[in-house]
């Protein structure tokens, strides 16, 4: 196992290089494969591989380390309820504005992995399209940071359960046989997708403003901290079309994150449509207090301070939730640490502590104490919705479902100041109704993987 010290280590050089996080639940795994580039690179130590990484002769390895570290194993028509909101309402409508108009169908699919979906996508369109009589120029971008990955969805040859949510109807016509016994995908597919190596964090989108009518981007940000995701958010934002739509993974929400989206339920899933006009500013809706609190420390970061040791201060939950309003979510969750230390039975410190835990990326050790404060005060409905994310997010889809449900049935009778922060200036019943949608998304995707481990075929 990773040192403390190496194993942070790590995790700041793969936030900095690619803004992928890794909480102490994803440490076994990352320390495999530490382990084993230590071995093939020949470096003596952690230190040692990691400056190896800074050097010009280090970027094969770079490379190697992040195609390791990113998850691969993705499905063909993966998730039946996006698939049907793509083909009922997203793609139809897309393939329409397209008449009479001279800029191509764009599609952006961000972190494409493999290429099943972007392959997907191109498969819909090609069906879609004789039933609409929309004949339309496409252009499907599948990008990716692993080259690995590209390298496998350029070939474009298939096999094993990666087919087995793929309708036998769609197998049968956009895939032919290969030598080797896997299935390649047709040419009439393949014209359609073009691939290309892009950082999701660091690069600048590939497409200009307003280039791009849909973005795919699942089960990507689940790796990233909440201000890596806010800002890749926004890249989206700027290169989609006017009521050009994002799609994101069953557990990714943009709630707390952009105001700049109007969410859209298509059946039994839901989409993200860029708004014509955003929602006012967050400072904007937030509670009197609150907004009096930062316009506080706004002032104080102004005025000159005077040079002195400042005494030590008792860990409050005033201070714990201060912080966590105001952005500091390493000082909330170091203050509500040392809250639950001494008030082991406080749940709305519990509450806090997984919210700051949370929202630095860090699940895997969020789901502890938001149990514990769901344990000591069932009734906390924002405490189940926060644990029901964690859960979703770690791919705990049944458990999330339960959580979710939970937080459905109490949100209403939790305090509205304590709502606040989860609230954004919404309604209650919005949240609500999202975490009963996202219940059962979680339960459809649960099935679904069962079916996939049992051997069986999807829909």
């Amino acid at each position: 196992m990773l040192s403390d010290q190496d194993f942070q280590a790590v995790r700041d050089y793969l936030s900095g290089t690619a803004g992928l996080v890794f909480d102490d639940s994803r440490r076994p795994g990352l320390t495999s494969v530490i382990n084993e580039r230590l071995t093939v690179s020949g470096a003596s130590s952690v230190p040692a591989y990691l400056a190896l990484l800074q050097m010009p002769k280090g970027a094969d390895e770079r490379q190697h380390l992040i195609d390791a570290v990113t998850v691969q194993e993705t499905y063909f028509f993966r998730n039946p309820p996006q698939m049907e909101a793509l083909r009922r309402k997203v793609l139809p409508e897309l393939l329409r504005r397209t008449v009479g108009r001279e800029r191509p169908l764009t599609i952006w699919s961000a972190g494409c992995s493999t290429g099943e979906e972007p392959y997907t996508l191109a498969m819909l369109l090609l069906e879609l399209s004789p039933m609409l009589g929309v004949g339309s120029r496409t252009t499907i971008l599948a990008t990716d940071v692993s080259a690995e990955a590209l390298a496998a969805a350029k070939r474009g040859v298939y096999s094993g359960r990666t087919l087995d949510t793929a309708p036998a109807t769609l197998r049968d016509r956009w895939f032919e046989p290969t030598s080797g016994g896997g299935l390649a995908v047709k040419d009439e597919v393949r014209r359609l997708v073009h691939f290309q190596s892009h950082n999701l964090v660091h690069d600048q989108p590939p497409f200009t403003p307003g280039e791009v009518d849909l973005i795919v981007c699942r089960n990507v940000t689940i790796y990233f901290a909440r201000d890596t995701t806010r800002a890749l958010i926004g890249q989206f934002h700027r290169v989609l079309a006017e009521g050009g739509y994002l799609l994101l993974g069953h557990s990714e929400t943009l709630w707390q994150v952009s105001e700049a989206f109007t969410l859209v339920p298509v059946g039994d899933a839901f989409v993200y449509r860029r708004s014509p006009v955003s929602r006012a500013p967050l400072s904007a809706r937030l509670p009197r207090a609150v907004r009096a609190a930062q316009a506080a420390r706004v002032r104080a970061a102004a005025a000159p301070r005077p040079r002195r040791v400042p005494a030590p201060v008792a860990p409050s939950l005033e201070a714990a939730r201060l912080a966590l309003v105001q952005g500091r979510y390493d000082d909330a969750a170091s203050i509500a640490a040392a809250l639950v230390e001494g008030e082991p039975l406080s749940a709305e410190a519990y509450v806090v502590l997984g919210h700051a835990l949370s929202t630095l990326g860090r699940d895997g050790d969020a789901v502890e104490p938001l149990r514990k404060a769901v344990y000591l005060d069932p009734t906390a409905g924002h405490a189940h919705f926060m644990l029901a994310g964690s859960l979703a997010r770690l791919g705990q889809n049944g458990q999330a479902a339960v959580s979710y449900r939970a937080a459905a049935r109490s949100l209403e009778g939790v305090d509205r100041d304590a709502l606040a922060a989860f609230l954004d200036g919404r309604e209650v019943e919005e949240l609500v109704d999202l975490c009963r949608r996202l219940a059962d998304i979680s339960v459809e995707t649960d099935l679904g993987e069962d079916r996939l481990a049992s051997g069986g075929r999807g829909a």
